[in-house]
């Protein structure tokens, strides 16, 4: 199914929109800004308003952004409910996500909310007990994501199944789908053999190379022999 039947729609009337609301109207209103918002309030915005939210997550290209908005008292240090400013580095989900996002804008400041399956996706890279809920609401309002559906994104995001770097905290991407997949589908995966193994082997093909390894066949059967 089209992820963009159940994307939900943009309310403003959310408290993480409140807070983007203020975030707009402290800006410089001399130029444009973009800034794309994340972690659990584009659910709380689009699907579920009463899905709890610490904090509002978002990145820019506006370098300055973390300055203003703790001129303007919504970061952490200054209010319980906070603007937190992070990197696009932070956000680690579907290489698609830029093409299914939605948008609204409030003066001079467009805001971007990825899909809420690319929000699911970047929370697997964590899967603590807030993101399992979040799954759990996402399902409960939509219906997705279905199981196939998952598996085939997360097939096109397989990188993210790669170790993490020795300098940054580690996510075992596979380990944490073991975890989700028995409460949310019902079932064990083997995220190797149904999400990793495939996505190689298309890529395989993507390159030009033969989706079989007939070389370790040959050194198969020459040791056989």
């Amino acid at each position: 199914m089209d992820p963009a039947s159940w994307a939900g729609s943009i309310n403003l009337g959310t408290p993480a929109g409140g807070l983007l609301r203020k975030l707009a109207e402290a800006l410089p209103q001399d130029r444009e800004f973009t800034v794309t918002v994340f972690g659990s309030a584009p659910i709380q915005i689009a699907v579920d308003s009463t899905l709890n939210s610490a904090d509002v997550d978002v990145f820019s290209d506006f370098e300055d952004l973390g300055e203003w908005v703790n001129r303007a008292g919504l970061s952490q240090d200054k209010t319980e409910f906070f603007v937190q400013v992070s990197s696009e580095l932070n956000f680690r989900t579907s290489p698609r996500w830029k093409d299914r996002t939605q948008k609204t804008k409030i003066g001079n400041c467009s805001f971007v909310f990825p899909h809420p399956l690319d929000i699911l996706i970047a929370k697997l890279t964590r899967l603590d007990d807030k993101d399992l809920r979040a799954f759990e609401i996402v399902r409960a309002k939509t219906g997705h994501p279905t199981e196939a559906e998952l598996i085939s994104e997360l097939q096109m995001a397989v990188d993210l199944f790669r170790p993490s770097f020795d300098e940054e905290q580690g996510h075992d991407m596979a380990d944490n789908c073991r975890r989700l997949w028995p409460t949310f589908y019902g079932r064990e995966i083997d995220p190797r053999k149904e999400i990793i193994g495939p996505a190689l082997a298309k890529r395989k093909v993507g390159y030009g190379e033969p989706s079989q390894d007939y070389k370790q066949e040959l050194r198969d059967a020459l040791r056989s022999g």
